[in-house]
């Protein structure tokens, strides 16, 4: 593929997962705006996903309001008294449903080992389904700054830490989470957005499995990053 092209597909890929991590915090305006986004980013890289958002997009048109889908929110990730769909890594991966265990600690070495840990203001765990899709996001960015600088090498080191990363966390964990959102929700609002990371996530893998094995690239040029849909 050549460079601007994989390139442009890249930051689309980068921008969907900021977008899809955005849509896993407490309701706020301004959602359906990052729905579009999302949506159209989406249908560069994973029509399946696509069509999930759109039919989120497509209930903001038809009169689903914030406050629906805040109860729903609350109902699915807060509790009070029960969380009918964890949005923690550990709680799946570590057993007994307990959270902060090995598997955070494992999350956190991986945040500081790519070089940022989680910000001062996220005052949740950093195996968070809305941390993990970040990092995710932040490993393609330092991909594209690679490949833009015509350095294969560290780009490449950069999709194995995402081919590792969704191994060992979000595709252990995310398919069963995704199946307790679709079972729980009221509205179906969280189910597609369930149903669109899920599928992100096995187009992801399968991507970056490709980069891997093809590990011919073509990266000679140079792409200046301001050139691109970034």
């Amino acid at each position: 593929m050549e460079t601007k092209s994989l390139l442009n597909h890249e930051s689309s890929r980068m921008k969907a997962f900021r977008l899809l991590s955005d849509c896993y915090f407490s309701p706020e305006p301004g959602l359906s705006e990052k729905l579009d986004k999302l949506e159209l980013s989406m249908t560069d890289v994973c029509k399946a996903a696509a069509e999930s958002i759109q039919k989120m997009v497509e209930q903001f048109k038809a009169g689903t309001y914030l406050d629906q889908i805040r109860v729903d929110f609350a109902r699915l990730f807060v509790g009070p008294y029960k969380l009918l769909a964890a949005p923690y890594g550990s709680v799946y991966l570590d057993g007994e449903r307990k959270m902060m265990g090995d598997s955070t600690l494992d999350v956190r070495s991986r945040y500081r080992d790519a070089g940022l840990d989680t910000a001062t203001n996220f005052r949740d765990a950093p195996d968070h389904i809305s941390a993990e899709l970040e990092f995710m996001y932040y490993l393609i960015f330092k991909e594209i700054v690679a490949f833009a600088d015509s350095d294969t090498e560290t780009a490449m080191g950069f999709i194995q830490k995402q081919k590792s990363f969704l191994e060992d966390h979000l595709m252990a964990w995310v398919p069963e989470f995704a199946g307790n959102v679709i079972a729980n929700a009221e509205n179906p609002f969280y189910p597609n957005l369930a149903n669109a990371t899920r599928a992100f996530l096995k187009a992801n893998y399968q991507a970056v499995c490709a980069m891997l094995d093809s590990g011919q690239l073509d990266t000679k040029k140079h792409v200046e990053i301001n050139s691109l849909r970034v």
